[in-house]
């Protein structure tokens, strides 16, 4: 290859990598096993016993894409139709003011399906959001359209559970060990593809 080739293919390249569009970036967490944390039902603070052993609602793994939807997907170690069980979701956009957001809530009791919310940052809900629950695949996935939050250009998501057993309140944050009185962990920003 002569020099002015050499040239000429690199600026080619160059030229083709500063074109190019940003890639999509799509945010998968892994959340330890076994990190479910426990308190008395009744109690006000926030629950600190591990509980190593308890597999209904213990989040393993979180994935969040961003394009025309809002997609999260959470698998669990367990997702039985026992018991009470409740997901929850935080979603910050590039167009909320910190704190803000939107929250979302999946109850079910055994394999009665309870209430469904998504909530925008003033507690409106727009009835854009849709979830599935698939038992078999152990996975809950929560959809938005992006146009219903408003199309932002990144979005941060923070999810969790919470299952009653007896007098016993179990919770796990998807993204650390044990959980927060102020709320789930929010995840790095996903941009949009």
């Amino acid at each position: 290859m002569t020099p002015r080739t050499a040239l000429l293919a690199g600026l080619v390249v160059a030229a083709l990598a500063v074109s190019s569009p940003p890639a999509h970036a799509a945010e998968v967490s892994g959340d330890m096993a076994k990190d479910v944390v426990s308190r008395d039902h009744f109690s006000d603070g926030p629950p600190r016993r591990p509980e190593p052993a308890r597999r209904l609602g213990d989040i393993t793994r979180t994935q969040v894409a961003l394009g025309t939807d809002l997609v999260i997907t959470t698998r669990l170690r367990s997702l039985a139709a026992t018991g009470h069980q409740e997901f929850h979701w935080t979603v910050v956009t590039s167009a909320d003011e910190e704190p803000g957001g939107w929250s979302g809530s999946l109850v079910y009791n055994g394999a009665r399906r309870g209430y469904f919310t998504f909530l925008d940052p003033i507690a409106y809900d727009p009835e854009c959001a849709r979830v599935v629950l698939d038992r078999t695949a152990r996975t809950v996935t929560l959809t938005v359209p992006a146009s219903c939050l408003g199309d932002p250009d990144w979005v941060r998501v923070g999810n969790g559970t919470l299952t009653l057993a007896g007098d016993r309140e179990y919770q796990d944050d998807a993204r650390r060990e044990g959980v927060s009185l102020s709320g789930w962990k929010l995840g790095p920003k996903v941009t949009a593809d």
